[in-house]
């Protein structure tokens, strides 16, 4: 049987065990919740809004900065495991393409970031895709530019005029023959685009 002081001693370091445990859970959800917090408080970029300018590199190494002033742009962000995405973004390069007149500047940012960048590099060769990837940037455990932009899951994407205000903003799968339908007249034209629309899901992002 244990003494009288011993039985003490035992209790008094169970307590502060107990409250070291109640102190450490108590952290952790608090940085949860501020987390979560942080990410619920990013809103979308809702047409009308001015378009942030970012700066990242390509899966080449270079340096572009996008959108571009005095051009039509179309600004996507995307990740490989992202399914609806690598579906969407081939009709979407081509169909914009089809624009009678416009000359559009495309950028396809990948949330995978510089750590992925050869499986990126072989997604373009494998899939002959001809528009620029650029590679997200994490800092601090949050995107360089996805948070900018408000982007909280892929797709996102964003079509910005030449005086640099957002027209089009959208996450998650796109219904693409209704996408080009309801592009604004001055964009369209004459033109006629015909797109198959896709049913897969897209991805929640959580930060870095």
């Amino acid at each position: 049987m244990l003494s009288m002081p011993l039985q003490s001693n035992f209790k008094l370091s169970s307590l502060k065990l107990l409250l070291f445990a109640m102190i450490l859970i108590g952290s952790i959800c608090s940085a949860q919740e501020e987390a979560d917090g942080n990410k619920s408080a990013l809103s979308l970029l809702q047409p009308g809004s001015n378009a942030p300018i970012n700066t990242l590199k390509d899966i080449t190494g270079e340096e572009r900065s996008y959108p571009l002033p005095a051009k039509w742009n179309l600004v996507f962000y995307w990740s490989l495991f992202c399914h609806s995405c690598i579906e969407e973004m081939p009709e979407i390069q081509e169909g914009l393409s089809k624009l009678e007149g416009k000359d559009f500047a495309t950028f396809f940012v990948s949330l995978d970031t510089e750590k992925m960048q050869k499986a990126l590099q072989n997604f373009k060769k494998r899939r002959k895709f001809p528009a620029p990837i650029l590679m997200e940037k994490v800092d601090n455990e949050k995107y360089v530019s996805a948070d900018t932009w408000g982007v909280t899951m892929t797709p996102s994407v964003f079509i910005v005029n030449p005086e640099g205000k957002i027209i089009f903003s959208h996450q998650g799968p796109l219904d693409l023959d209704l996408f080009f339908k309801n592009l604004p007249e001055e964009l369209v034209g004459s033109s006629t685009i015909d797109c198959n629309d896709s049913d897969e899901s897209g991805v929640i992002i959580d930060e870095q």
